[in-house]
């Protein structure tokens, strides 16, 4: 089965497209090529990667992907910064996104209520046939957690993307006057300890899941 990746995507005929709301909204440049599978984050045919941010993953329609580059495009005229969530407020109209933690990209309500339903929808689009990955290969519905690029432990896709979305966000997460120097986390944030060394501060909950997923690590490798 051919699958549609992304990868190939990102060329200066893309940016250009992208940089375009008017062709966005006209629906130019939707026809992807298929190209070589991307692990365990292939998309079955017909999908493609959001990329509301890089590391989003969420495969969803080529119609999607091109609303969430022209949204992200729109980001910063719609909000209010006098409003009461500071720069992050929206005018009046729009909601925040929240295709993942901590994204508040101002879009109509249809918009938001679309990312909720890819983001249920997003394991059963992943390719079932992924290519194999040697001794790490996950079971069918999980990928390489990926906190470091040697982490394969096995997680959810949105395991997956919650880790990279703290990895992003751990210089704002630290203390560098703290007990422990420069991994030192702010009030409401813990180690996360993905791997021995994992000092990027996340959520008590987050970390729970870590262990968690460590813990069940064997169980969810291919047979």
């Amino acid at each position: 089965m051919n699958k549609i990746s992304l990868k190939d995507l990102v060329t200066p005929t893309r940016v250009a497209l992208i940089a375009s709301p008017l062709l966005l909204l006209l629906g130019m440049g939707t026809s992807h090529a298929a190209g070589p599978a991307f692990g365990p984050d292939t998309c079955a045919q017909g999908y493609v990667w959001r990329e509301a941010i890089p590391s989003d993953h969420v495969c969803v329609t080529p119609a999607v992907r091109q609303q969430t580059a022209y949204d992200n495009s729109q980001a910063a005229s719609r909000r209010d910064p006098n409003g009461a969530y500071g720069s992050n407020t929206c005018i009046q109209g729009y909601v925040w996104r929240e295709a993942f933690q901590g994204d508040a990209v101002c879009v109509t309500p249809d918009v938001r209520q679309q990312a909720r339903s890819d983001n249920s929808q997003a394991t059963a689009r992943i390719a079932p046939s992924a290519p194999a990955f040697g001794p790490d290969t996950c079971v069918q519905g999980y990928v390489w957690r990926e906190a470091i690029p040697s982490d394969h432990v096995c997680v959810t896709p949105a395991v997956r993307r919650q880790t990279a979305y703290d990895n992003s966000q751990a210089a704002s997460r630290r203390d560098p006057n703290g007990a422990y120097g420069s991994n030192t986390c702010v009030s409401g944030y813990v180690w996360r300890e993905a791997f021995q060394g994992d000092a990027v501060c996340v959520t008590p909950a987050v970390r729970q899941q870590t262990r968690r997923d460590n813990a069940l690590a064997p169980s969810r490798i291919a047979q």
